[in-house]
């Protein structure tokens, strides 16, 4: 079982970093987000805008490493960067959520038009979560459940990715 959740984590964590990686650089919207929620100076909205998306890189990138030449070690080290990550994101996305009166963009992935709400602090603490257990756990041989957790893995991926957006429903859309 342990080795199933290193690889539903080991799945889902790259390619929701590759999707917010992509909306980051074709919106380049994280720092007008990052105004908005008023949380950091003004001015300092674009370094920290910068250093959010260049730590993703990092992480991004060693994973893939580590998964590219069969290393565990540097695949573990990615993932527990990856858990220390989006629990920083959760915490942050529960700060905003519980002190800002009006709606205010999350900016994840470049979109401006999802608001920073419980579902963006679900979402980082899920894939908080898959990272830790692909951290903790070594994947299985290939085989049968290699395959599967996999495939779990690009579904939870995808589902928490969309989550947020789906979850903004105007009530007036419910009939």
């Amino acid at each position: 079982m342990a080795g199933l959740a290193a690889l539903t984590g080991t799945a889902a964590v790259p390619l929701v970093l590759v999707l917010s990686l992509a909306g980051h650089l074709r919106g380049r919207s994280l720092a007008a987000a990052l105004r908005a929620q008023a949380a950091v100076p003004s001015r300092l909205a674009p370094p920290v805008a910068s250093l959010a998306v260049t730590a993703e890189v990092g992480v991004l990138g060693v994973l893939l490493l580590g998964l590219a030449l069969r290393r565990t070690d540097l695949a573990h080290a990615a993932l527990a960067a990856a858990t220390a990550l989006f629990v920083l994101y959760a915490a942050y996305a529960a700060y905003v959520t519980r002190t800002r009166p009006v709606r205010v963009p999350c900016g994840c992935g470049g979109d401006l038009s999802t608001p920073m709400s419980a579902w963006v602090v679900a979402r980082a603490a899920g894939l908080a979560v898959l990272a830790l257990g692909g951290a903790l756990a070594s994947p299985p041989p290939l085989g049968g459940a290699t395959a599967s957790g996999i495939v779990a893995g690009a579904a939870l991926g995808v589902l928490l990715w969309v989550l947020p957006r789906a979850m903004d429903v105007s009530e007036g859309s419910l009939g």
